[in-house]
């Protein structure tokens, strides 16, 4: 498949996530796991139809993705040990 799918991937799922509300759904007093397991459960028809569309260089641009995320993640916890570290 020559379409760039993970760019429709990432414009269908921050129009999603967005309506979702996640930031409401943390002040509710949802745990992070719980808002993602509501949002696939919500999506789970679109998510199959989605996953039909994406081929190898698309699902291995998603993994690079996933894995940029995930660095992120472990700097900004890194840097809030800091942060915290430094109040006290």
């Amino acid at each position: 498949m020559k379409d760039n799918n993970s760019e429709f991937w990432f414009s269908w799922f921050y129009k999603k996530w967005e309506k979702n509300q996640p930031g409401d759904l943390l002040e509710k007093g949802l745990t992070p796991s719980q808002i993602a397991e509501r949002f696939v459960n919500e999506n789970h028809q679109s998510f199959v139809e989605l996953s039909k569309k994406i081929d190898n260089i698309n699902y291995e641009a998603l993994i690079e993705f996933m894995k940029l995320s995930e660095s992120e993640l472990h700097i900004l916890k890194y840097f809030l040990k800091l942060v915290k570290m430094k109040n006290l």
